[in-house]
């Protein structure tokens, strides 16, 4: 049985929370975690160390909690959909009848990168709806840049004041009315590519970046390189519009590479961030494939086509 603002919700309860200082994320957290905690339910909270400190302190049994320290959670936006999915499993199977979840994507603010988790809150309103979870997502207004709110605005259902009052959101768009934030072009993208590649096949592919990439990263991520150019374009091959061009651009310690072709991309706003079946007729195995590995991935639909972008390397600029 579903307790707080989430009684008799079904699915996911997917809420937004702003504040401003340690003061109102006090005020946001410490009720749900508590109610939780009191409940007998699930509570699985994941900042940096300084807030999930802060966290501790302000209750009353923080034993009683889940904290999730370990910021390889948020590698990237499929990765931790499925691992917040084993998460949602475990609890479920021991007869949780609710999961509360909390914690803080990275952006500019905190010092990570926000290109990705936009999608990401948009695909958890219905990734997640076979489980009893209510996910609380809380943005400090004052580190967020301005681009990362309105996401947040436009990717809840419902929003909870410091002050402890939760609404439904107007501001919300589900699924097939989200438009995600394209994608910063990288600037080795605006020079001349090392190699360009038209209409080629996957193997040439990899050829190529064997050629241009020894020795500028580690074999790790030439590895994962080369799986992901492998994959994005047979994806190209086969599900795209020629013609598919793949260029690749190197400094002395890293590598880009946009695989680009002429057809509209992925039906599914998911594509990417769950698997597919592997006999789908669709792109998404693929392209949830390329997400798994440790190498930074994007990808874009635009008038022009389709593009998947891949780097790698110890400087992502």
């Amino acid at each position: 049985m579903r307790t707080g603002a989430a009684r008799g919700q079904q699915g996911h309860f997917h809420e937004a929370g702003f504040y401003r200082s340690d003061a109102e994320f006090r005020d946001l957290i410490v009720p749900f975690a508590e109610e939780g905690i009191a409940a007998g339910e699930p509570v699985i909270i994941g900042y940096d160390d300084r807030k999930n400190a802060l966290v501790s302190s302000w209750l009353t049994d923080p034993s009683a909690v889940t904290f999730l320290a370990d910021t390889s959670l948020y590698a990237t936006p499929s990765r931790a959909i499925a691992t917040y999915r084993r998460l949602l499993e475990f609890h479920a199977a021991r007869g949780a009848g609710q999961i509360r979840i909390t914690g803080e994507l990275p952006h500019p603010g905190n010092g990570g990168s926000f290109e990705g988790w936009d999608r990401y809150e948009a695909a958890v309103n219905t990734v997640w709806d076979d489980f009893p979870v209510w996910g609380l997502c809380l943005y400090d207004t004052v580190t967020a840049p301005a681009a990362v709110l309105a996401v947040a605005a436009r990717t809840h259902p419902s929003i909870v004041s410091p002050s402890g009052i939760h609404r439904a959101n107007d501001r919300f768009q589900d699924g097939r009315e989200f438009e995600a934030l394209p994608f910063a072009p990288d600037p080795l993208e605006q020079t001349r590519p090392m190699i360009e590649q038209v209409d080629r096949s996957a193997a040439e592919a990899r050829q190529a970046l064997a050629q241009i990439g020894r020795g500028r990263v580690a074999d790790a991520a030439l590895e994962d390189l080369a799986i992901g150019v492998t994959v994005a374009v047979s994806n190209a091959l086969v599900h795209g519009r020629g013609p598919v061009t793949v260029r690749f651009w190197a400094t002395p310690d890293r590598i880009v590479i946009t695989v680009h072709d002429q057809g509209p991309g992925p039906a599914d706003p998911l594509a990417g961030l769950v698997p597919t079946p592997a006999n789908s007729a669709q792109p998404g195995l693929g392209l949830w494939l390329i997400h798994q590995l440790d190498i930074d991935v994007a990808h874009k639909q635009a008038d022009d086509g389709f593009t998947v972008r891949l780097r790698g390397g110890t400087t992502i600029g």
